[in-house]
């Protein structure tokens, strides 16, 4: 199929579109994800960043990763410096979370840390420096495709986002207990 037939197929569908966008926000939260801050650095060295919970890893083979981003801040600094890090957020860490999806007190503000090439959070779970190879226009999201330079992490449980809602990991079950 040409690239013409698939841009006037995906139109079609677009136009076709029947799900009420509350509606489907409603069912797709019923999908478990984690939450992560992307961040990046303007040209004057100022970090900034946005909350997600659309940052995914892709590939092992080269250490490859995805974050679909909004116009906004964060998404023009990465789409003009092609990079950006990745704080997967622990437990007990909304606040960072809501700092950077809403509106923010300054004196609030997470502290990052520039380990290598780009600031991620000084406190995270995990933390990934990604240089983006690809931009995909999505609607109203762009895609940034990128190779992960550096990575760690350390101890600590994750937050999770599920139906609209923080919370922590499950609990987990002993399958050894009577009863199971």
């Amino acid at each position: 199929m040409s690239s013409h037939a698939m841009e006037t197929k995906e139109r079609d569908l677009v136009r076709e579109q029947t799900v009420d966008a509350a509606e489907f926000r409603r069912h797709v939260s019923r999908f478990a994800t984690g939450v992560a801050v992307i961040s990046c650095e303007d040209s004057d060295g100022t970090s900034h960043g946005a909350t997600v919970n659309s940052f995914v890893s892709l590939s092992l083979e080269p250490a490859t990763v995805m974050v679909s981003l909004r116009p906004g801040r964060a998404y023009d600094i990465v789409r003009s410096t092609g990079r950006y890090g990745a704080s997967i957020l622990l437990e007990g860490q909304q606040h960072a979370s809501n700092y950077f999806a809403r509106a923010r007190d300054e004196s609030a503000a997470p502290d990052f840390l520039k380990r290598g090439t780009v600031p991620t959070l000084k406190d995270c779970l995990a933390w990934f420096e990604c240089e983006v190879f690809e931009q995909v226009p999505v609607h109203d999201h762009m895609l940034f495709l990128a190779r992960v330079t550096a990575c760690g992490s350390g101890d600590g449980t994750p937050l999770i986002f599920y139906a609209s809602k923080y919370h922590g990991p499950p609990v987990p079950v002993d399958m050894t207990a009577e009863g199971h």
